[in-house]
């Protein structure tokens, strides 16, 4: 089932790369008869190029979805703290993933990463096999755990993720230790990463975590049905609305200003000015008009 799933996936993608795929095809089908060896490379380096492109857009898009779960049921918000034990490291380092690069993109936000010191003496307890992971670990913030003396890495994460889903400190755990995941897939709110494919993948939310999640809703039907066996139910009465009438603001009859500057009219006396006349024109005789024309 998985590997079909991966082929459905491939398939999906592939639909996307439409013309990418068409270039290729065209291209062999052309040189069907005389193929050779990189005949169609750049076309076929093209489509292999849109492929990744939409696989990892669907990659990220499903972390989303994931996260976006954790975020609103368990808080679980950038800066993420992300505790690695070492079968991830070496995971990482075979697959040639810089995890202080790629961590961010993936999880859309600022990473933290840590380890324990647990996982730091079971890596130098194995020796030269896991010399490799053990250097990638040392970079890390080592985080505290209460185990003295260590305990085995598996035990450890599962101590501090179960600490980690009753406070305040969340962490995501980064692990491709198959006895680890199970641990965690029981412990609700714990957010797990692993390498495969050559890509951080995070895996599907637990069914424990769904459940933990939907608990309070049922919880705050519990607490109703028992009030209402109780107290019985008490019928919501719904307010009336008032017809409410005109506003009493815009019925007002308009204000006449009377504080108005009584119109000065010419030939009046007043207390500032001095009697004014008004200069009329003479009605000019017809006669004379016409003699000063001639």
């Amino acid at each position: 089932m998985p590997n079909e799933r991966r082929v459905l996936k491939l398939a999906a993608s592939l639909a996307e790369c439409l013309p990418q795929a068409t270039a290729y095809g065209t291209c062999v089908s052309k040189q069907a008869e005389r193929i050779t060896k990189d005949a169609c490379a750049d076309e076929f380096s093209k489509l292999l190029d849109c492929v990744k492109k939409q696989m990892k857009v669907k990659r990220i898009k499903r972390a989303n979805r994931i996260l976006t779960f954790f975020k609103y049921n368990y808080k679980i918000v950038p800066p993420f703290r992300v505790l690695v034990d070492g079968t991830f490291c070496n995971a990482a380092l075979a697959n040639k993933i810089n995890l202080r690069e790629q961590l961010p993109k993936y999880l859309g936000g600022d990473v933290e990463i840590v380890t324990t010191k647990c996982v730091l003496a079971e890596l130098e307890r194995l020796g030269s096999p896991v010399y490799g992971a053990l250097v990638i670990c040392r970079q890390f913030t080592v985080d505290m755990c209460p185990h003295m003396p260590h305990r085995s890495p598996t035990e450890c994460l599962a101590h501090l993720a179960r600490r980690a889903a009753k406070g305040n400190t969340k962490y995501i755990i980064a692990t491709n230790d198959d006895s680890l995941s199970e641990k965690l897939r029981t412990i609700a709110g714990t957010p797990i990463l692993y390498i495969k494919y050559n890509a951080i993948l995070l895996d599907r939310v637990s069914e424990v975590s769904k459940t933990a999640a939907e608990q309070p809703k049922s919880e705050i039907d519990a607490v109703k049905a028992m009030k209402a066996a109780v107290f019985g139910e008490q019928e919501v009465k719904k307010k009336k609305r008032k017809i409410k009438g005109a506003n009493p603001l815009s019925c007002k009859k308009k204000k006449v200003d009377n504080s108005a500057d009584a119109v000065v009219r010419t030939g009046e006396r007043t207390a500032s000015s001095k009697r004014k006349r008004s200069k009329r024109k003479r009605a000019t005789d017809p006669e004379t008009s016409n003699q000063t024309i001639t």
